[in-house]
């Protein structure tokens, strides 16, 4: 979750500085085609993932699995040589993360949401978020951090926002692009605007926070978890994420909009982190507990 947040918050801060444009609309205002005497532009196909309104560059999809999938791989590789030391282990699973980006970035070229190279660069950034974030450590942090974090991050991208608006450009300027380019109204979502974005990851890190300083937290990470309750605690989590997404959005007034989407993102990790292992440990018995019955 360390990972997933430190990509969303620097992708979101190098796509305001970095101004990139997106294939579905960058076809219709480039002046290339006049110059190279082209007869027509090339058809570019829409589908309801395309118009996203944020920049282009990096790919956000790109990085963020770039980012959390390396952790995921290298902390598998890490556990599996305490039991062998084949290196086959290692090309496999290198093998395997290099075939998911590839694919989630062939996908968002597909869509005409992004160009390679955008896709290129998320991916490489996002290995770096990864090793940098995978290096610190996180256990140190106490309540007030997650807080000031949250904080830190809100008042950094606004900073980059405020710096871009003050050299006389417009830091929304893909969202005129994406009303005026997508071929349907109903495709362009609001949930993909860069302040959205800010709204959930600020949030997600302060839900971290509140999550882990919890005592519903503290009292299920006294029980030692059996592989059957890590399973129902992921489907529980996922489930809780699924949820989510039929979850109304408020869109008659963009600041309550946001404020929702802010809260939204706060309870989730709750969710995930505190009250899911909580209720597990209530109706499944751990490790301990089927001793004792012995």
């Amino acid at each position: 979750m360390w990972v997933a947040v430190i990509a969303e918050w620097s992708n979101q801060c190098l796509k305001w500085m970095l101004m990139g444009e997106r294939p579905y609309w960058w076809v219709h205002e480039t002046g290339v085609y006049n110059r190279t005497g082209a007869a027509m532009q090339p058809p570019v196909k829409q589908y309801f993932m395309t118009c996203e309104t944020g920049p282009g560059s990096p790919s956000g999809h790109a990085m963020v699995t770039a980012a959390v999938f390396y952790i995921l791989f290298e902390s598998f590789i890490r556990q599996s040589r305490s039991q062998t030391k084949s290196s086959m282990v290692n090309r496999i699973v290198w093998s395997v993360y290099t075939v998911i980006l590839c694919t989630v970035s062939l996908s968002r070229v597909y869509l005409a949401a992004h160009f390679p190279h955008q896709c290129l660069m998320g991916s490489i950034i996002g290995v770096a978020v990864a090793m940098l974030v995978s290096s610190a450590d996180t256990d140190r942090f106490q309540h007030k951090h997650y807080i000031m974090g949250s904080a830190g991050m809100f008042i950094s991208a606004m900073t980059v926002y405020a710096v871009i608006k003050g050299m006389g450009m417009d830091p929304m300027w893909t969202l005129n692009r994406a009303i005026k380019w997508c071929d349907k109204a109903e495709h362009v979502h609001i949930d993909t605007t860069p302040f959205f974005s800010m709204m959930r990851y600020c949030g997600f890190f302060l839900g971290m926070g509140f999550g882990l300083f919890s005592r519903s937290y503290a009292a299920a990470s006294k029980i030692q978890f059996t592989t059957g309750m890590k399973i129902l605690s992921a489907i529980l989590a996922c489930g809780a994420a699924k949820a989510s997404e039929f979850i109304v959005l408020p869109k008659s007034n963009i600041q309550v909009l946001y404020a929702f989407a802010f809260v939204v993102s706060a309870i989730l990790p709750y969710l995930y982190i505190a009250v899911v292992p909580y209720i597990v440990t209530k109706v499944w018995p751990s490790k301990g507990q089927k001793r004792k019955a012995n």
